[in-house]
């Protein structure tokens, strides 16, 4: 398993605004960055599956938590 910060500098490409959370619009850029469809039905399945608190945005702690579960 590894370390929550191993995961910040990702995290902070993907955080355009710097407000401490991947918003939907910044998940489906980094789709997009990926060379995958900003589908927005998938964009909101992977907020909702990665969302722990249920405010609609990916922190930190809840992005590496979805990273390792597609590493397994």
């Amino acid at each position: 398993m590894s370390s929550i910060e191993e995961y910040r500098p990702t995290f902070d490409l993907v955080d355009v605004d710097g407000d401490g959370h991947i918003s939907m619009a910044e998940l489906q850029n980094l789709m997009r960055a990926l060379g995958l469809a900003p589908d927005r039905t998938r964009a909101v399945e992977l907020v909702v599956e990665s969302d722990l608190d249920r405010d609609g945005k990916i922190s930190l702690e809840e992005f590496a938590a979805l990273m390792e579960r597609t590493r397994s």
